[in-house]
């Protein structure tokens, strides 16, 4: 594993793919973890989780607030990936979410293109993303995708996408006008991209017959601050895409 070009990679393109950094056996467990996951939130938060037209789990945001232990905890405090995050953000970090993408396949939703830190509100951005593949994930079943080396622009505009699990999108005059390449990783299980806050991506729907599973977990230093008055600004437009999107 070499972390200087772990570094380089996140710094220059905005993220770093790292292969076969989770077990299939142990994905096969964290998936399994998700049956349990799914029955707790449904009774408990309409707001953490979004479903498919049919019904499906689409996503669960904020998973860390509704279990305590078991292999999805586990993984988050495991010392290689915790090594290379304290590395990437060069101070020690400290878990602040956990998510799953599931996206099934077919009735999938798009994920509108946005930045990771229009929503955190993390100053200097001393955050990232670890993104691990609990499936085969490539343009073809809804994977994600990166315009490369965006996230040198900062956190730039966004206004509301009206979209489930994806509160917030960049407008599409900007998104037109953005010179970066536009990159689709083709990733295996157990797979794992650590993205930067600020890079900018989004997937398409999963018209496919094959699943588009993705575990996250989000780390901010331990130091990072946040920017309370643009968090209560974004906590308003959040609940104003709910609102609309459900019909309250």
């Amino acid at each position: 594993m070499n972390l200087k070009k772990i570094n380089y990679n996140f710094y220059e393109n905005g993220f770093v793919i790292i292969r076969s950094l989770v077990s299939k056996n142990k994905i096969s467990k964290i998936i399994g973890e998700t049956v349990k996951i799914k029955k707790k939130i449904i009774l408990k938060s309409k707001q953490h989780f979004h479903l498919t037209k049919d019904g499906k789990f689409n996503t669960i945001h904020d998973i860390n607030k509704y279990i305590r232990k078991g292999e999805i905890i586990n993984l988050s405090k495991d010392k290689k990936i915790v090594k290379i995050v304290n590395n990437i953000l060069k101070e020690k970090s400290k878990l602040r979410n956990i998510e799953f993408f599931f996206k099934p396949k077919k009735t999938g939703l798009p994920a509108p293109y946005h930045q990771d830190n229009f929503y955190w509100n993390i100053k200097n951005a001393k955050a990232l993303n670890v993104w691990i593949s609990c499936s085969k994930s490539s343009i073809a079943n809804g994977g994600v995708g990166y315009f490369i080396g965006s996230q040198k622009l900062g956190t730039i505009k966004h206004e509301i996408s009206y979209s489930k699990g994806t509160s917030q999108k960049i407008p599409d005059f900007i998104l037109k006008n953005l010179k970066f390449k536009k990159y689709f990783p083709k990733l295996k299980i157990g797979d794992c991209i650590i993205h930067h806050p600020e890079i900018i991506h989004g997937s398409n729907k999963n018209n496919s017959n094959n699943d588009r599973i993705g575990l996250v977990l989000s780390y901010k230093s331990t130091l990072a601050a946040l920017n309370k008055e643009k968090i209560t600004e974004y906590k308003k437009r959040l609940k104003k895409n709910l609102s609309i999107i459900y019909n309250k």
